[in-house]
């Protein structure tokens, strides 16, 4: 199965749109209903079904919007209506006296009047507000036009019981030839999608998901936050955690409008399940409400469309999480705490824990015990998100500047083991302000290395390792001493490494080599020496790899792998492995490198995040991809683009965005918007691995296209000279761009610097062989060698496209040199490999090519079988069918020698050694005989 993110909404608002007019268009009309909430885009879906087919200019476009002022003026609207453009007699003067007939009649008369187009386009918007009479005059007509007429009409919700919303619904839902198109609150991942579409980049699913909460999915409110960022705030949200949200004034949120309808015991049934936030049984709901003094109204708050059963009744919940969340946040703090205080006396665990919070007027002993203990049992089973939360509501009510330095150290510590330090950068300032000690500023260098504004305190945290005699202190500064490992690794000037691993080697060997020793067992997490010991190793091979010695990397890995496999399962065996499989990239070792990905990435599902959590996922679907597993790498992509955004390791999110412009470019799909995403990997200073993508990207992107002299550009030395961790795949481009144009000199030059890239390892076969570029360069001057070469290129088949595209080649010289038999079978093969890749960008000229040979065969066919005397022509026929001398003989009355004078002729004619082959000149190869 292939996860594709979701379409924009605004893209995917335009496509339908699109495809409404062109059924309108094709079946002479057609009624259409826009409803939904308030503030869903209803407006923006008719203006743009407006615009689309105004400039369409097939039809001509009426656009007319109901006004609540004038509900009460009987034909209000008709007269809006016939006013906006409509032929009309000019008489017709509608008031409260007028029947409605006589309307209905002269409004279908202007509707339908000669205009010297097939149809017209009406658009009504906002129709909840259509007067009485004025429906009643739409009832009559809608029926009548809509084989002449596309009207799409736009209507709030919830409808009234028996109104015209009640029966537009009734008449588009039941209608197979008109439409209902429901504008729905928007998902997280929609307006993930929307922003890509809007800013270029993404935003955490977390962020999404506190949108759509905080704006009840609304498309304008979404869209209008999005509009109040800054220039400044959209050039850096590739690096950001957080989106900024700024809202102004109150919004009336229409998700309250079938609360606000419902009974005060309905509506006090509905608040306390919203405020539970959680599915609560009908037994829990009236022990609850019970020991509120209020009755259980569950069946008006269902009815009513506020709350649903779930679990075959068993239990109730919202109807929706955001109808839940709106709700809930209209209850007065009082009712909520009491509510929540009852809440936490029938649930248990951690719903009980935040109810106690949430009901709680001030910290207290036995609070903070319940915290403490809460968060000891969720860190342990590792639920670290719930943790956090309950030391959040801890934080929002304690006052006590000693009980707060205490949770805000257990918060921090929580996210810290979680590699989620990007979660509390709010806090940082209050953090900052806590008593000097070891672990504060541990905590605040940690948490600050989030801050893309800032760079890394590399000597604020050097100055911290000063070996200390106190166990905790001293786990402290080895965690610190591999921080700054790590962190200076992620610069320009990663020279500085191989010292730091040698000093953090030393405190490694210091540390206690359990938990036991410790006197805080928060720090318990970071006791892991010989785990650390190994991850430094494995970084040490990744320096080596940078440094372009790969005969001490090869030789060296062997024991760093006996090492990892003999570790335990856990974040620091991901880090060590992701390292490895980098390394066997660079080996190109491909297959043993997506292995320990797959490894990798399996482990770090089951384990608390890992500093590479983001980069395993990235060697895994580069494998795939060079693979040619697109659909694969397209799975993994998806996981990734969330992914990127909650792990340290950001130079993943234009790296992944560059991969998926491969896997697009290869499909034929557009890929505009996935470069610029992946473009801005140049405000990132330091490289991880496949630094060199977005350039390959854009290689790939420009070939699709058949542009070498884009490829050119790209690959320029200004432009791909300071990657360091490449293996030069974008070099191959450029060697066959250079071909493309003619420039065999400079061509030769690069395959000639190509051969002693590979000897030494500093090159790969990815994207290409050198068998097929010499196959290439020798056809400028041999093309007896060319031939021979392109067999050796095509026995090479480990990389599908780059095989697929050396057959493409090959056929093609083939085809020059009249080897027509030949050149099909290499564009046979070609095409089977791209079909199975689905390579939409390349299929196409694979197809073209066989079709081509396809009509010279006929042709030259055509022309043998035109030699034939009609006697020969005949005996061709049966010969074809596989009649033998004899039997042709028979159905001639001829004798069989005759037969085989004519048969003689036939195959020297049509240059043939055998009859079976005229089957094949008659009919062509795979035609029917």
């Amino acid at each position: 199965m292939v996860h594709r993110r979701p379409t924009s909404p605004a893209t995917q608002r335009r496509h339908d749109i699109s495809a409404c007019l062109d059924r309108a268009y094709d079946r002479g009309g057609l009624t259409l209903l826009v409803d939904g909430l308030a503030g869903m885009g209803k407006t923006t879906i008719l203006r743009e079904l407006a615009r689309q087919a105004f400039e369409a200019d097939r039809w001509p476009v009426t656009y007319v919007t109901a006004d609540e002022v004038e509900r009460a003026e009987p034909y209000a609207f008709i007269g809006r209506l016939l006013a906006s453009g409509l032929p009309t007699d000019g008489d017709l003067v509608p008031d409260a006296t007028t029947q409605t007939v006589p309307v209905a009649q002269a409004c279908l008369r202007a509707i339908l009047a000669p205009h010297g187009a097939p149809g017209r386009v009406i658009v009504v918007d906002d129709a909840q507000w259509v007067d009485p009479e004025s429906v009643r005059v739409l009832r009559y007509v809608l029926p009548r036009v809509n084989r002449r007429v596309l009207v799409a009409i736009g209507v709030r919700t919830p409808h009234e019981p028996g109104g015209f919303g009640d029966y537009l619904h009734g008449l588009t839902s039941g209608s197979h030839h008109d439409l209902h198109y429901r504008a729905e609150p928007l998902t997280a991942p929609q307006i993930q999608a929307l922003a890509v579409e809007q800013f270029g980049v993404g935003i955490a699913a977390r962020n999404a998901e506190q949108l759509r909460l905080s704006t009840g999915g609304s498309f304008l409110a979404i869209d209008s936050i999005f509009g109040r960022l800054t220039r400044a705030e959209i050039s850096q949200l590739h690096l950001a955690w957080n989106i900024p949200i700024r809202r102004v004034g109150a919004v009336d949120n229409p998700l309250l409008h079938r609360h606000e309808r419902m009974s005060a015991p309905a509506r006090a049934t509905a608040e306390l399940v919203c405020l539970a936030g959680h599915e609560i049984s009908r037994a829990t709901l009236a022990r609850a409400a019970r020991r509120l003094g209020e009755g259980v109204h569950v069946e008006e708050a269902i009815g009513a469309g506020v709350l649903s059963e779930s679990g075959f009744g068993a239990t109730i919940i919202p109807a929706h999480d955001l109808i839940g969340h709106a709700i809930a946040q209209t209850v007065d703090h009082e009712r909520s705490r009491a509510v929540s205080r009852v809440l936490a006396d029938v649930t248990d665990g951690y719903r009980s824990v935040m109810h106690a919070l949430r009901g709680a007027e001030e910290w207290t002993a036995q609070l903070r015990g319940q915290v403490t203990d809460y968060v000891r049992r969720a860190v342990a089973r590792a639920s670290y998100a719930n943790a956090s939360r309950v030391l959040r509501a801890a934080l929002d009510l304690a006052t006590d500047a000693a009980v707060r330095h205490d949770l805000l150290v257990d918060l921090a510590l929580v996210h810290l083991r979680n590699n989620s330090g990007y979660e509390v950068l709010d806090l940082l300032p209050e953090l900052e302000d806590l008593p000097r000690s070891l672990l504060r500023e541990f905590i605040v260098v940690m948490i600050g290395a989030h801050r893309t504004d800032q760079p890394f305190p590399h000597e604020r945290t050097a100055a911290m390792l000063v070996p200390s005699e106190d166990p905790d202190e001293l786990t402290i500064q080895a965690f610190l001493s591999f921080v700054l490992v790590i962190m200076t690794m992620r610069t320009a000037d990663p020279s500085p490494v191989p010292g730091l691993i040698a000093a953090a080697r030393h405190f490694f060997s210091l540390v206690p080599a359990t938990p036991e020793a410790l006197s805080d067992e928060r720090l318990a997490w970071m006791v892991a020496p010989r785990e650390y010991l190994v991850l430094l190793d494995a970084y040490e091979l990744v320096q080596l790899q940078l440094g372009g010695d790969l005969r001490a990397l090869a030789s060296r890995l062997p024991e760093v792998e006996r090492a990892r496999r003999a570790m335990p399962e856990g974040s620091l065996r991901v880090d060590v492995t992701v390292a490895l499989a980098g390394n066997e990239v660079a080996l190109g070792r491909l297959g043993r490198a997506r292995a320990l990905a797959e490894e990798a990435t399996d482990l770090s599902n089951r384990v608390s995040k890992a500093w590479a959590a983001g980069t395993v996922r990235i060697i895994l679907a580069d494998c795939m991809i060079r693979q040619g597993d697109l659909a694969a790498a397209t799975d993994v992509l998806a996981v990734i683009v969330d992914l990127s955004y909650d792990v340290l390791d950001v130079e993943t999110r234009p790296v992944a965005a560059a991969m998926a412009a491969i896997v697009a470019a290869i499909r034929g799909e557009e890929t505009a918007h996935l470069l610029a995403q992946a473009r801005v990997i140049d405000d990132i200073a330091w490289e991880g691995y496949g630094r060199d993508l977005p350039v390959l990207a854009g290689c790939e992107a420009a070939r699709a296209l058949g542009d070498p002299a884009e490829i050119l550009a790209l690959t320029s030395p200004d432009r791909v000279g300071g990657i360091v961790n490449t293996q030069h795949g974008f070099l191959t481009y450029r060697a066959h761009a250079l071909l493309d144009l003619g420039d065999h000199v400079a061509a030769a030059e690069l395959i000639g610097e190509l051969e002693r890239c590979r000897a030494a390892g500093t090159w790969l076969e990815y994207w290409g062989t050198l068998a097929w570029l010499r196959a290439r360069l020798a056809e400028h001057h041999d093309a007896g060698a060319a031939r021979a070469m392109y067999e050796d290129a095509v026995a090479t088949r480990d990389y599908p496209l780059p095989a697929a595209l050396t057959y493409i080649d090959y056929g093609r010289l083939l085809a020059g040199q009249g080897d027509a038999s030949g050149a099909r079978r290499a564009w046979d093969s070609a095409r089977a490999i791209l079909e199975r890749l689905g390579a939409g960008a390349y299929l196409p000229r694979v197809r073209a090519a066989l079709e081509s040979l396809a009509d010279g065969d006929r042709i030259a066919r055509s022309r043998l079988v035109a030699d034939l005397t009609r006697r020969e022509h005949e005996i061709a026929g049966h010969l074809a069918q596989g009649r033998s001398n004899q039997e042709i003989a028979v159905l001639l009355v001829v004798s069989e020698a005759t037969v085989r004078f004519h048969v003689s002729n036939v195959l020297r004619k049509l240059h043939l050694s055998s009859r079976a082959q005229v089957a094949r000149v008659l009919h062509g190869p795979g035609d029917p005989a």
